[in-house]
């Protein structure tokens, strides 16, 4: 039963191989339903990207504080200092 009354249908395309493992999962009683089993695994890969949206913001706080004091008040390596040189802000 979908918990969220405001849910929508996405379609989506799954190669063979994961659709097979899905089967496998609902077979074995692990979940009900494709629809539940991928909603569930969906829900939980989800879970290890929710940093995403607060390191953005705190980016933008830098690139804010950049325009207000003329440079970044910290030292930046790897990643992010690739990101800030790709938007031109390094």
């Amino acid at each position: 039963m979908v918990k969220n009354l405001n849910s929508q249908v996405v379609p989506v395309r799954l190669d063979s191989e994961l659709l097979e493992f899905i089967n496998m999962l609902v077979r074995l009683g692990v979940f009900k339903s494709r629809s539940e089993a991928l909603r569930e695994l969906i829900s939980y890969g989800l879970e290890k990207f929710r940093w995403i949206p607060e390191v953005i913001e705190a980016v933008e706080k830098l690139f804010e504080l950049e325009k207000k004091e003329g440079e970044i008040p910290v030292k930046l390596d790897g990643a992010l200092k690739q990101l800030l040189k790709e938007r031109g802000r390094f």
